[in-house]
């Protein structure tokens, strides 16, 4: 079987493995329309597909963040919360496929230093912006700053997410019965780092 293949094969089961990785660590049952199944599935199958279609350096680094961050994403989307069950090994699992696909010492000291900045940023948003900007969305930036760093999408991938939570935004807004509904940036923040870093 061709990678390419191979590559579709597990996209089309990653969809369902990342609903049932959201669907264990949800506190609120989700009970999503056939046609949400359909859409998060083929998104994060497709996220997955073109992960694995990389170079394997860069699919061991972005593969955790394709599936766990998705998962996270979807509970960020139904709950407004990014699970700490998901985000603390994300990172952890996304850190040491840094250090594992570094090529030199200065590759694993920038692999360690973007997790540093990464929350030092969080801390400063959280600070700035606390009532939109969650606990949760904090955790998850030391995550995408690993894999923007090794991607060498820094700017791409702080665009990206903000183009994206902005139309986030302007969805909720429109389905919103007031503007105190929440906007979550999770699965902003996750299909912003993985596009960026994808290109």
């Amino acid at each position: 079987m061709s990678g390419i293949a191979n590559a579709a094969l597990v996209a089309v089961l990653a969809g369902p493995t990342v609903l049932l990785i959201a669907r264990h660590t949800v506190t609120i049952a989700i009970r999503l329309r056939p046609i949400a199944v359909t859409a998060i599935s083929a998104m994060a199958g497709l996220m997955v597909g073109v992960v694995l279609a990389l170079p394997p350096e860069h699919a061991i680094l972005l593969l955790p963040l394709a599936v766990l961050g998705c998962a996270a994403a979807v509970v960020d989307a139904h709950e407004g919360r990014l699970p700490d069950v998901l985000t603390w090994p994300l990172l952890v699992v996304t850190l040491l496929a840094g250090i594992v696909t570094a090529k030199g010492s200065g590759a694993v000291g920038a692999t360690v230093l973007s997790v540093l900045a990464g929350g030092c940023v969080a801390v400063v948003m959280k600070a700035a912006v606390s009532t939109a900007f969650g606990w949760g969305d904090a955790k998850l930036v030391p995550t995408l700053a690993v894999v923007l760093v090794r991607h060498d999408a820094i700017v791409a991938g702080i665009v990206s997410m903000s183009v994206l939570v902005a139309v986030t935004a302007f969805i909720v807004g429109i389905r919103a019965a007031d503007r105190s509904a929440l906007v979550p940036y999770g699965p902003a923040m996750v299909v912003g780092t993985v596009g960026a870093a994808a290109l």
